[in-house]
């Protein structure tokens, strides 16, 4: 053949072959790519089964809302953190032929962060200090991975900085031997851990709520009862917390205030901005709402709430006059029950006097605990009754069982007692189809009239669920004038 023609033959090829487009990349394998290190081996057999692109997306956004530490919102503050890390990872550890994720030091990295201190013990061994989290079982408040350089042939050996040269090209691997076994089995335990909501089945449907940070003077007072554990009050106040179930494995707490001014009332104007925080080990949420106070007696009420995972926390809650020049603010510990449970379970007792039965309102879908159903309660601080008043008790129920034909069986009852005295009222069953999944409203009216004698009373509300026969009460203080 001629040379030529061979040579032009082939440079034709070439050109041809350059021309060509390349080969379309597959997102979805790079995706589990990115996430190999925390899918589950289930997950991932799962994955691989769709065939459609739209099973494949839903799948990937069902992914993430299992492993977000707050599902009641937009933000998934995980997915954020694990691509930031993701990102470091992939440009800062290049040991020869493995690379980022490949590396030890890589997914250390990606599954507990920027550790809190690094030694080089000597040119062989880095030691990384971290602090250590509740559910890793540790008695410490930190813990230590220990890392050794990979075997490799060095010249210089007398040369430090040339040995450390070498074996940074080399990379270093966890050191078992000079590594707590629970910090081994925590580093193992990760991918499982992640996910926090595994029960999800559909992607959570996200209700506004109308929060956002404190600001600078706020964060600076939050910040201050923080350090000292001390309360800052210039105008006294007191709160109540009431608890329902919200949506995504949340909890929606309302926080009712009572704000007394005495001497200062001039200085609110009927407005403040409420803000705070709650935090915990694995979760923490910013509030703040400026809000119309409603006269009660000679004080003032407000209420507002916001959707949190269970668990307990410590709170931060203030307010302060849109001048900043009076406020108040306080530290509390508080637990947020868990209503997701398989357990039976009764929200708080909402009460009130007073309650409007009306149209559902344009605001159906942002949450208020005084709006139940096609009931809307006007709150009342003091639980302080007359007895020309009714008292309206309102409660859900969750997490009861259904029979066969998804029927439920309740027994609900009702215990008044004053000192030693009891008063057992009228007892309810319910019997009705409303599937495993439902929560049940219920409420009773109890005329005030008839009770013997003014007083503080204490009404219990207990639940039995006859299919078990498990039970759950609740109580609520009143006082009859």
């Amino acid at each position: 053949m001629n040379k030529k023609f061979f040579l032009s033959t082939f440079v034709f090829i070439l050109l041809i072959s350059s021309d060509l487009p390349a080969k379309k990349k597959d997102k979805y394998q790079e995706w589990l790519n990115e996430v190999n290190l925390i899918i589950t081996d289930t997950e991932k057999a799962e994955f691989k089964k769709l065939r459609k692109d739209t099973d494949k997306e839903f799948f990937i956004n069902l992914f993430w809302a299992k492993r977000d530490p707050t599902p009641q919102t937009e933000k998934n503050e995980f997915k954020e953190e694990y691509y930031l890390r993701l990102s470091y990872v992939n440009k800062s550890f290049i040991y020869g032929y493995k690379t980022g994720t490949a590396t030890d030091m890589g997914k250390v990295y990606l599954y507990f962060g920027n550790p809190l201190r690094v030694f080089r013990q000597d040119p062989r061994v880095i030691i990384w200090v971290y602090p250590a989290q509740p559910w890793m079982n540790l008695a410490k408040e930190t813990f230590t991975i220990v890392f050794s350089a990979v075997k490799t042939d060095w010249v210089n050996r007398d040369r430090e900085k040339e040995l450390i040269s070498s074996i940074d090209s080399d990379g270093y691997v966890i050191d078992r031997s000079q590594t707590d076994a629970r910090v081994m089995q925590a580093f193992y335990a990760c991918r499982e851990r992640f996910l926090r909501n595994p029960d999800l089945k559909e992607l959570p449907d996200y209700k506004k709520v109308k929060t956002s940070s404190p600001e600078p003077f706020e964060e600076k007072l939050i910040q201050q009862v923080k350090s000292t554990s001390q309360d800052s009050v210039h105008i006294p106040f007191e709160k109540k917390i009431l608890f329902i179930k919200a949506q995504n494995r949340s909890c929606y707490l309302t926080f009712l205030f009572k704000i007394d001014p005495g001497e200062k009332s001039d200085a609110i104007h009927k407005n403040l901005v409420f803000f705070g925080r709650l935090e915990s080990s694995d979760h923490s949420y910013e509030l703040r709402q400026e809000k119309d106070l409603d006269k009660e007696k000679d004080y003032f009420i407000s209420h507002f709430g916001l959707p949190v995972m269970p668990g307990e926390y410590r709170l931060f809650i203030g307010f302060h006059t849109k001048d900043k020049q009076t406020y108040s603010i306080k530290t509390d510990q508080i637990k947020v029950p868990n209503f997701w449970s398989e357990e039976l379970a009764l929200s708080s007792l909402i009460a009130s006097c007073q309650v409007r039965e009306e149209k559902p309102s344009a605001k159906a879908n942002e949450y208020d605990v005084f709006s139940l159903g096609r009931y809307t309660l006007l709150p009342r601080f003091s639980q302080e009754y007359t007895k020309e008043e009714s008292l309206n008790v309102f409660y859900y129920i969750y997490n009861f069982t259904v029979d066969s034909n998804e029927d439920c069986s309740l027994l609900i009852e009702f215990e008044l007692q004053k000192g030693e005295k009891t008063l057992k009222l009228n007892p309810k069953k319910r019997k009705q189809k409303l599937g495993k999944e439902a929560a049940l409203l219920e409420g009773t009216q109890i005329p005030l009239s008839a009770l013997p004698e003014s007083g503080e009373y204490k009404l219990t509300v207990r639940v039995t669920d006859e299919i078990t026969n498990k039970t759950v009460s609740r109580k609520l203080k009143f006082v009859l004038l």
